[in-house]
This record gives structure tokens, C-alpha cells and sequence, in this order.
């Protein structure tokens, strides 16, 4: 089966944000989020120094602002709290995708197609772990990479993780 333009795309969750408890997050805050306006871009959980933090990535049209950020935290920290989904103390940050946006489901890939990514997998594939490179179209489960080296079909479930890289614009004027 072959994703074709104007068909659904799947809403699976890829790589690190497929775990058990990136999904239990999700589903005492999406709700939440979206009573406040905004969509869930999802969570990452990972550590800074000894401490767990937990990293929760929210946008909405026009972009999220550090208000927003604020609202949700407060609306989200006594949710978790009660469904209490991390097994440790832990640090939460509410915070945009920022610029280097992960991609955390196929239908982001989708939404960034002709964009440039850094993506890795928790296994090699075709002697590697990590590719960089333009995304291209979403075939069945894998996503083409159009990178340096040639186009690469990688397995949509054989990714950890994937971000957009950012290039800051070179700016024109000579000094």
C-alpha cells in the first residue's frame, strides 16, 4: 500500500515516543493541551545531570508563546501527578518545538516533506545509524530520505529519533 497525496496518513507514534510511558503521558495531557488551544507535539523523557526531565512540546497555529507554555504546565503537572506515569522524581518542561522540530510521528514526516532531517535509528541500517537529508514521500512503513550519498528507504519503525535541522539564513549583504 502506498500513501498517495489526499490519502490519510497513519498516526502512529515512531521510535522513542512509541515507549509505554510516552504513551501514558500523552494520554493524561493531550486532552488538557487541547482545552487550552494548543496540540501536543509530544514528550521525550531524559535526563540532566542525576534527575529525570520530562519534556513536553506543544505548539498551535501562529505559533506558542512562553504564556502558553506556563498555562499548560500548570494545567498538566497536577494531571501527572495523579496518573503518575514516571517511576521517579522528575522535572517537567513545557516548551515549542523549536526550530529543530522532532518528528515523532509519520504524519509529521509527511507535513515536512522537502525539509532537511537528521534522523537516527536504534539499529544500523544499510550500514548506519544516522542519515541526514531531505524527506521525501511516506511509502507504506518507511519514509525515503533523499541524502548526499543517494535516496534511502528507512523503515518509519527502525527510527529513534528524527529532528528538522536548522540552517540559520546566510544573509545576503556584504560587509
Amino acid at each position: 500500500m502506498s500513501d498517495s497525496p489526499g490519502a490519510p496518513v497513519p498516526d502512529t507514534w515512531i521510535g522513542g515516543a512509541d515507549k509505554p510511558v510516552h504513551a501514558r503521558v500523552r494520554r493524561a495531557i493531550e486532552p488538557l493541551i487541547q482545552a487550552l488551544g494548543c496540540q501536543l507535539v509530544g514528550v521525550e523523557l531524559g535526563r540532566e545531570g542525576h534527575r529525570a526531565v520530562l519534556w513536553v512540546f506543544a505548539d498551535k497555529d501562529g505559533g506558542i508563546t512562553l504564556d502558553d507554555c506556563s498555562r499548560i504546565s500548570h494545567e498538566i503537572s497536577p494531571a501527572l501527578d495523579v496518573e503518575d506515569p514516571i517511576n521517579e522524581p522528575y522535572n517537567l518542561h513545557v516548551s515549542s518545538p523549536g526550530l529543530d522540530r522532532p518528528l515523532m510521528r509519520a504524519a509529521d514526516f509527511v507535513a515536512s516533506a522537502g525539509r532537511e532531517v537528521v534522523v537516527q535509528l536504534a539499529d544500523p541500517f544499510e550500514g548506519r545509524r544516522k542519515f541526514t537529508g531531505r524527506i521525501g514521500e511516506l511509502v507504506d512503513a518507511d519514509i525515503t530520505l533523499h541524502c548526499t550519498d543517494g535516496d534511502h528507504r528507512v523503515p518509519l519503525q527502525m527510527i529513534s529519533k528524527a529532528r528538522l535541522k536548522y540552517d540559520p539564513p546566510t544573509s545576503g549583504a556584504k560587509r
